[in-house]
């Protein structure tokens, strides 16, 4: 019988590895794990662990990530020898990178795991430039101060790059982000363009690159180029919930544009995303661009309903397809502001406040270029 049961969670994770990244992958993977916990097979659940932490990772399952994650790192600390934590210093600079994105998660753990992944990277004497982007995006996304987090972006770019540095495509697309933080939209263009023309890419790039540079390109006129990205960009991310918050840059881009239309059918396709999404981060941004394009549809005041095909697990679902769009409107911004308060309390910061206060700004930059 014994035989039976491993041939079972063998043959799941074959199957989820024939998979592309997607629910479905992650859901084999954690049947096999849930197999080899039931006998007790701490080394082959072990094994099935690292492949669901980078199933869940592209899959849009980061909680589920860190989860497995958490598991692993449990068993290297208590044997080593036997569990290699070299094996696995990749993955966590995955899961380390997101744990902030998580508002439950304490400021304490956070600068304890950051802590933790430098000295495993110390111990194979590699690994310090990445310790350090993830030092510099932490103390970005919570709201540090801009001197500390100036101090960290120069030391990030000043580090020699090794084995455990991220590509060049993931390390570019990281700075992009640094650039549009700070309004710097002509800087970010150059920056991106070997990204945008293809000559530098990799599994999410460019992916995320697309839908980042939205924003800085209709900042600075070229709504052509926009135009040209969205179309490009969405059908690379509209698969694939770990995309969640890029889905969000297209929304607020069809905004920002007048295509209120396109941008409606984008909500539709996706909100089902955020009602039990791990990243709590990316929810926040995607409500927030959705709370924008219904603010618009209230003030072009041609319809106080909008029909849409939302999932039965909303939980304003309506059997006809028929919503207010005021009532739309209040449930997405209440979503974000409760959101936006757990992270600031956390971080004991007004980032997430700032970023809901910028609607308001948005809507005043709003400009009609029709993509049909």
């Amino acid at each position: 019988m014994a035989g039976d049961w491993r041939e079972e969670a063998q043959a799941l994770r074959d199957r989820a590895n024939r998979q592309k990244a997607s629910e479905s992958k992650v859901r084999l993977l954690e049947e096999a794990v849930r197999m080899a916990d039931a006998h007790g097979d701490v080394d082959l659940g072990y094994e099935l662990r690292d492949d669901l932490i980078d199933a869940a990772t592209f899959g849009g399952y980061p909680d589920k990530a860190l989860v497995a994650f958490a598991w692993c790192r449990g068993q290297q600390k208590k044997d080593p020898e036997r569990f290699d934590p070299e094996g696995l210093l990749w993955k966590q600079k995955w899961v380390v990178g997101r744990i902030k994105e998580f508002p439950h998660i304490s400021r304490k753990q956070i600068a304890d795991a950051l802590e933790d992944i430098e000295q495993c990277f110390s111990r194979v004497n590699a690994g310090k430039r990445s310790a350090l982007k993830l030092r510099y995006q932490a103390a970005r996304d919570m709201g540090d101060s801009p001197e500390e987090v100036n101090r960290l972006w120069e030391a990030w770019l000043a580090a020699p790059r090794d084995h455990l540095t991220d590509c060049r495509a993931c390390e570019l697309d990281d700075e992009l982000d640094h650039h549009v933080e700070k309004a710097e939209w002509e800087l970010a263009l150059r920056k991106a363009k070997p990204i945008v023309e293809g000559r530098v890419k990799c599994a999410e790039i460019p992916h995320l690159t697309l839908g980042t540079m939205l924003y800085p390109l209709f900042k600075l006129g070229d709504y052509e180029q926009a135009a040209e990205l969205h179309r490009r960009g969405y059908p690379m991310v509209s698969k694939n919930r770990d995309f969640l918050a890029t889905v969000g840059d297209h929304i607020e881009f069809l905004t920002l544009t007048g295509n209120l239309a396109r941008g409606l059918s984008l909500v539709e396709k996706h909100l089902e995303w955020t009602l039990d999404h791990g990243s709590f981060n990316d929810r926040f941004l995607f409500l927030v661009a959705s709370t924008f394009l219904l603010e618009q549809v209230k003030m072009e005041g041609d319809r106080d309903v909008v029909s849409l095909r939302l999932t039965k697990a909303f939980p304003e679902h309506r059997e006809d397809g028929g919503y207010e769009v005021a009532a739309l409107h209040a449930w997405m911004l209440k979503q974000a502001k409760d959101i936006a308060t757990r992270f600031d309390t956390r971080n004991g910061t007004d980032r997430y406040a700032r970023k809901l206060a910028r609607l308001q700004r948005l809507s005043e930059e709003v400009r009609d270029f029709p993509l049909d």
